[in-house]
């Protein structure tokens, strides 16, 4: 890559002075902004031993070895740049950077906002404090600073991308995300973040058809694109299109410039021929995804030879108790792989998420029955005789909160409180299946007339969780895992959804092919609770009460 003017200036004066400070830093410099990181950092450090107060060239080295993942010299040549220099700009928002991905957000907003104070209002720092702000619950200011950094320079695409990504995620309102992504499409054209997520809102708004047909265009001419595919693999799968979603479901391994699949030295599954061969199938994903993936384990099971399963710990016993004819390894995943040579050699591997894809390729085969998971017989006695021990009236467990912000934990959860008109729906017994500490929303409902049991620590041992939804007449929750337990081992559940839940839920059905137990109740298009919420306690008032 040719270097730009200063930067082959500098190069011609370090032919004759290998040594000049200022040649070494507008070199580094150059390099680093064309993404030279390597090549970069030699010529800061080269800087530095020359010059140990050095700020540009400490400051230089810092931004190269936090590209190149070197946290700790990061933060060594930004703390030292600051306390050369105090009011050191670069100094400053390196450790700013810093602090936000180690998680101190609050932090990282402080350091921001003073270099706001010394600088002035600019666009990259209202960029980055948006992004603290945001990390810190501070929906509201984080959507300020992104505005102020848009106002500044109208094509700022970090800010307008991430502008719409609060719309689209967090604040329910996929118009105004549309003309965000919109705005950032018409400025940069090339740039992925942008087009997928313009394709992400017209999803989130039910047009389905024109979002697929966006992704098909892109890829026309951008075909290697994963995020492109991804998504549109996500709306067919929205559709029920199986056929044509699943094969791009596969690139969720590729996702992040990196391939995360994990590696076993054994050949991919290729769906055929699965009699008389031995099978490694192995944990991916999120436990509910693992969950959910393992309805398709006995048809395996039934037409192969053998069939290993590599499982999150959690689910170990779970599985050895539903699947006797597998052998089960529960395991922290990238751990060694000493068991595998305590198995006969196996003939073919695949990720449990890649099942599907063989054996799901449309409504019809999945299968009818009432469950496949068979929790602990005799935990689920033991909750049976403490839930009749106080009362006969029928026990309906809560949920009420899933995800995390990067899976829209805001707009696909709600408070115990909004809850509260269940309660009028007739006698019941309400049992908290949320976990975490629930102790002052219990107090809350049970002072404004909601019976509701809680036993904290319960719901940290799966096994437990499991027998007690199994004990209760009934689970109502929104989408966590609770959900995936309860229908796996096929108990009546009622699933509160956002009005754009994720893929595996369908669209408009209030059934769902993956668990035939579960009950759908949607929001409608105001993406309120309350209406559900009201649907829900008129079904309950219609079930009987002894």
């Amino acid at each position: 890559m040719a270097l730009a003017s200063e930067g082959a200036a500098c190069a011609a004066i370090l032919a004759a002075q290998p040594n000049d400070i200022n040649a070494l830093c507008g070199l580094g410099t150059a390099l680093l902004k064309q993404g030279e990181f390597a090549a970069a950092l030699k010529l800061f450090r080269r800087a530095v031993d020359l010059v140990p107060d050095c700020v540009e060239a400490l400051t230089g080295q810092g931004e190269c070895s936090l590209e190149l993942g070197d946290v700790e010299d990061a933060r060594d040549c930004f703390e030292l740049a600051r306390a050369h220099a105090p009011e050191s700009l670069p100094a400053l928002r390196g450790c700013g950077r810093l602090s936000r991905l180690s998680g101190d957000f609050n932090g990282a907003a402080a350091l921001f906002t003073e270099a706001l104070a010394i600088a002035g209002p600019q666009s990259d720092l209202l960029f980055e404090l948006g992004l603290a702000l945001n990390g810190a619950g501070d929906t509201a200011g984080a959507m300020a600073a992104y505005e102020k950094a848009t106002a500044i320079d109208p094509s700022h695409l970090g800010a307008l991308v991430n502008l719409g990504l609060i719309f689209l995620s967090q604040a329910a309102d996929p118009v105004r995300a549309q003309k965000m992504f919109g705005r950032a499409c018409h400025l940069h054209p090339e740039a992925v973040a942008a087009q997928a997520n313009y394709g992400l809102a017209l999803q989130e708004q039910g047009y389905f058809t024109q979002a697929i047909a966006h992704y098909d265009a892109l890829l026309e001419k951008q075909p290697e694109v994963v995020e492109y595919r991804w998504n549109r693999a996500l709306a067919y799968l929205y559709l029920g299109d199986y056929q044509r979603g699943w094969p791009d479901y596969e690139l969720r391994h590729l996702r992040g410039g990196r391939d995360i699949r994990r590696q076993f030295g054994l050949p991919e599954w290729n769906g055929v021929d699965a009699g008389d061969r031995r099978f490694l199938v192995y944990a991916e994903q999120g436990v509910g995804d693992e969950i959910m993936f393992a309805s398709c384990l006995p048809q395996l099971i039934a037409s192969a030879a053998s069939v290993t399963i590599d499982c999150d710990p959690r689910l170990a016993t779970f599985f050895a108790r539903s699947f006797p004819r597998a052998i089960i390894y529960g395991r922290a995943r990238g751990g060694d792989l000493e068991w595998m040579r305590q198995q006969p050699e196996f003939d073919a591997q695949i990720a449990i998420g890649s099942l599907p894809r063989w054996l799901r390729t449309s409504v019809d085969e999945f299968p009818r029955g009432a469950g496949y998971l068979l929790p602990d017989a005799r935990r689920v006695q033991a909750w049976r005789q403490r839930l009749a021990g106080a009362s006969t009236t029928p026990t309906v467990g809560l949920s009420w909160r899933g995800g995390t912000r990067k899976t829209r934990g805001g707009l696909r959860s709600l408070e115990l409180v909004d809850l509260l008109p269940l309660a009028a729906s007739g006698p019941r017994r309400f049992v908290c299946l949320q976990r975490g500490d629930c102790s002052a929303e219990i107090g809350m409902a049970r002072a404004a007339g909601m019976s509701i049991d809680y036993w904290p620590g319960v719901l940290d041992d799966m096994e437990d969780t499991a027998a007690l939804i199994a004990a209760l007449d009934l689970v109502v929750s929104v989408d966590n895992t609770i959900v995936h337990l309860a229908g796996a081992i096929g108990q009546p559940c009622w699933a509160l959804l956002a009005h754009l839940p994720d893929w595996r839920y369908g669209l408009a059905r209030e059934t769902m092919p993956w668990y035939p137990s579960l009950r759908l109740f949607r929001q409608t298009d105001d993406r309120t609770w309350p209406p559900v919420v009201t649907a829900v306690a008129a079904a309950l008032s219609q079930l009987p009460v002894g």
